[in-house]
């Protein structure tokens, strides 16, 4: 008389591990590019909204907002602040002041100007100032202007409106992939620039 037994054979239980693995092994990378590409839509979108409160800006008073000195308070990122609603982060801003000085208010720039790519890229102290994560690039003697992704090695403060020339940012590498997430001024949507293709 033969008994039956239940369970499972080694060999079985071998099997079940290794599909698992297998599948876990595809799922996480996919995990991973799902997560990159969250970031990037929301940067495109910080980058959009960005572009269109200094359109505004500049048609409200016929110019781009003025640089300010190095190691300063003040620039685009600061005057700009009333378009992206936030009027009172403005007015504690404490424009002219040195860096150092830097209200404890004023250490992290707003959600609309971080990029989340680049976020993961930084690091920053618990009371240290966030670098900025977009740069301005005026054109035309001020009278136009593109908004770019900053460069992985831009070392500035975001609160001082980080601005390069044209030329500049063709010579550094971008957060995303290499390349940059850019808008044209007055131009409605976002393009990507990867090796310093010409976009002007």
């Amino acid at each position: 008389m033969l008994i039956a037994r239940r369970g499972v054979t080694i060999v079985e239980l071998m099997v079940v591990l290794s599909i698992i693995a297998v599948l876990l092994g595809m799922l996480l990378p996919a995990v991973h590019i799902v997560r990159e590409r969250a970031r990037e839509t929301i940067c495109k979108n910080n980058l959009y909204q960005t572009n269109l409160a200094i359109g505004t800006f500049l048609e409200t008073h016929k110019e781009l907002p003025g640089p300010t000195r190095p190691g300063h308070i003040g620039g685009w990122m600061i005057d700009v602040l009333p378009f992206i609603e936030q009027q009172n982060l403005f007015n504690n801003s404490q424009r002219g002041t040195p860096l150092a000085n830097a209200p404890e208010s004023i250490l992290r720039p707003p959600t609309i100007f971080r990029c989340p790519r680049s976020t993961t890229l930084d690091t920053v102290s618990e009371n240290a100032m966030w670098r900025a994560h977009y740069v301005l690039i005026p054109i035309a003697g001020r009278k136009s202007f593109q908004v770019y992704d900053a460069p992985v090695d831009l070392d500035i403060p975001w609160a001082s409106g980080a601005e390069m020339d044209y030329q500049a940012i063709l010579r550094t590498e971008g957060p995303h992939h290499g390349g940059f997430f850019f808008a044209n001024g007055f131009q409605l949507g976002v393009g990507f620039m990867l090796d310093g293709e010409n976009q002007l």
